[in-house]
């Protein structure tokens, strides 16, 4: 399985813990490490408001990521978080990936919904 997909699947099995634990989540991500060591990272701003904005963290984690891949740390990293896509009048939950290794960057988007007991991802 290619670094790419391995870390997709991650990010979807860790985002499928937070929407079933708690119906939604904060940006979060991945990284694999130059011994194939899959390394999760999280943000975290000193605030007293328990639902900071999303957008420092994931300028945090986006950073958190590009260094490691600099100093050779990673050799993949992505980044996760939620939104909402608007299509043909709807509107639809969504986790967002974004992909970093070395020059490339890749965004992808797949809309989820939520069961009892899994969440489904299309």
């Amino acid at each position: 399985m290619e670094n790419t997909e391995i870390l997709v699947k991650v990010i979807k099995q860790q985002a499928e813990v937070f929407l079933l634990d708690a119906g939604e989540f904060f940006p979060f991500g991945t990284c694999i490490g130059k011994d194939n060591a899959i390394i999760p990272i999280a943000a975290c701003i000193e605030d007293e408001n328990d639902r900071p904005e999303s957008e420092p963290l994931i300028e945090m984690l986006e950073n958190n990521i590009k260094s490691g891949l600099a100093n050779e740390h990673f050799i993949i990293g992505a980044l996760a978080y939620d939104v909402f896509l608007h299509e043909n009048q709807e509107k639809f939950d969504a986790i967002v990936i974004c992909i970093y290794e070395n020059d490339n960057f890749v965004k992808t988007h797949f809309k989820y919904s939520i069961h009892e007991s899994h969440v489904e991802f299309s």
